[in-house]
């Protein structure tokens, strides 16, 4: 399902305080169904939370955020927003996926068993349809031959792919990246954006917060700037980088290079 206009993802003057510390003043985005929308910024931008209060995982306070339609986080009673309860919210979540900047799997469990773990419980999948699946993702990703390996026996940019897999595991409309290489090495974080690069090949809609230039130029159909909790500009990536159609971009592009 998505909006009239084709959207998949539309955010409407989204605002989130954290007590009296304003971090999103008014965002409004939209991202249609299969594209790839990258957000850079400084730190302090609001890009995480942003991406958190798509997922539920911060309550935004004003606003709206629409995902296949559906409003995320809130039911509307007459123009006036009640928060949905807690199971509700979980069920929002099984359409979209979200890789952090660290990669929050369980170390007492297989590569395999953190990959099968939310669809046998969440979705209802029998073990071995789960397992086939999950051997399926992690060929994807390359590590197929790390099903059966802990993750502390894995490289950072293993255990991302991992990551990765187990959110796809899941079947989502859409996937959130939140930074998924600011915590590797230079090395290992080509093998994770060659992944992510692979799933915007294959039509995947994802919204991927990075510092990664070059990836955001190759990989999105547009790029956005956030500043002190707003858009500040947005483009496709050939005039974005090359026009740069802000001073502010033109001054954060300049600490970067």
């Amino acid at each position: 399902m998505t909006d009239v206009d084709g959207a998949l993802v539309r955010a409407e003057n989204v605002h989130k305080w954290f007590g009296q510390n304003e971090v999103l003043k008014g965002v409004s985005l939209h991202v249609g169904r299969g594209e790839v929308l990258s957000i850079i910024g400084p730190s302090g931008s609001g890009k995480s939370t942003f991406l958190r209060c798509i997922n539920q995982l911060e309550t935004y306070q004003k606003g709206r955020i629409h995902v296949g339609g559906e409003l995320i986080g809130f039911e509307d009673r007459g123009g006036r927003l009640v928060p949905l309860p807690n199971r509700r919210i979980v069920a929002q979540r099984r359409n979209i996926g979200m890789v952090f900047q660290q990669f929050n799997l369980f170390w007492h469990m297989t590569v395999l068993e953190n990959i099968i773990e939310a669809p046998m419980l969440v979705l209802g999948q029998r073990r071995v349809e789960a397992e086939a699946t999950a051997m399926a993702l992690l060929e994807r990703v390359g590590l197929s031959e790390k099903a059966h390996a802990y993750p502390m026996k894995l490289s950072g940019g293993q255990q991302q792919r991992a990551a990765i897999a187990r959110a796809l595991a899941m079947k989502p409309d859409l996937m959130l990246f939140d930074e998924p290489t600011s915590a590797l090495d230079p090395e290992t974080t080509g093998e994770v954006l060659n992944v992510i690069a692979d799933l915007a090949r294959s039509g995947m809609t994802m919204i991927v917060v990075t510092h990664e230039m070059a990836f955001a130029r190759q990989v999105s159909d547009r790029v956005v700037l956030m500043e002190d909790g707003k858009v500040d500009c947005e483009a496709d990536p050939e005039t974005f980088f090359r026009d740069q159609p802000s001073a502010r971009l033109k001054a954060f592009l300049a600490t970067i290079h």
